[in-house]
């Protein structure tokens, strides 16, 4: 069950697009919604000046980021008190240097973590950091919605199955709403040729453990692909798919190359929310 929801706000727009889906699902398992508002305070360069001055401008700083901060979290605590659910407010006032730590220890706490998909078509960027310290800082299932996209009734899941750790986890976070889902495809790619006749079909394996879940599978084979992000993006479409089951694969904390590969292709151009884990 998720009874434990945790929401990333900024104070932009985007907030209602990240509560509308943490309040869908928290509709489904009775939960409570947390908003995690992470007010960023901006780190101030100064010209050379005495220790006066400088203390002054760190101080105007701040209090102008203190100022904004409260009008946001005031807004933003009416909005989460009019959810059906039980809801609190979480701020953090802090320097941009700060807010992998304060995500990844918060995320621990709870049963899911929901935030914006962090990279647009574009080469446009949203919360990056937050994204990486929710995967690969917390062990929990992050729920990443696209930007302006409307939370929607589980119709069909798509899980991308690749025989690894990391989707294992991603399937285990996943559980409760792939038992709400009505259909559920387990995709595998093809990227080496066919498997021998000798060996099981991929993706049987998980399929059968999903159905002692109660979950019924659509086993699919995605053959004569050299991309794999490729295919399950297709996949995607093809299948009209309301939710996206990855795992997150990456080893630097370096915010520009860690989210590399198919994992970067999927929070740049994934139409869907996702539920990833690493």
């Amino acid at each position: 069950m998720i009874r434990d929801i945790l929401v990333h706000l900024d104070g932009s727009a985007q907030d209602e697009t990240r509560i509308i889906h943490a309040e869908a699902i928290a509709g489904h398992f009775d939960a409570h919604v947390t908003g995690l508002f992470t007010n960023v305070v901006p780190t101030p360069v100064i010209p050379a000046a005495d220790g006066l001055a400088v203390a002054s401008i760190l101080e105007e700083n701040r209090l102008q980021a203190e100022a904004a901060g409260d009008a946001h979290a005031t807004r933003l605590a009416q909005r989460l008190d009019a959810l059906a659910a039980p809801t609190e407010l979480r701020r953090f006032d802090l320097f941009a240097d700060a807010v992998w730590s304060a995500v990844a220890r918060q995320a621990r706490a709870c049963d899911l973590f929901v935030t914006l998909r962090p990279y647009g078509a574009d080469e446009s960027s949203r919360w990056p950091e937050v994204v990486e310290a929710a995967l690969f800082g917390s062990g929990r299932g992050v729920y990443l919605v696209p930007p302006n996209v409307s939370a929607r009734p589980l119709g069909t899941v798509l899980v991308a199955w690749n025989d690894t750790r990391e989707v294992a986890h991603a399937v285990a976070e996943a559980m409760p709403l792939l038992r709400l889902a009505k259909q559920v495809v387990v995709a595998t790619v093809d990227t080496e040729g066919p498997p021998e006749e000798d060996r099981e079909e991929p993706g049987a394996d998980i399929a059968r453990h999903l159905d002692r879940h109660g979950v019924r599978v659509d086993l699919r084979h995605l053959p004569e692909w050299r991309e794999v992000s490729r295919a399950l993006l297709n996949e995607i479409e093809k299948s009209g798919a309301d939710l996206a089951v990855l795992g997150a694969y990456g080893h630097s904390r370096l915010r520009e190359w860690m989210l590399g590969g198919a994992t970067r292709d999927f929070l740049t151009h994934c139409p869907v929310p996702m539920l990833m884990a690493h």
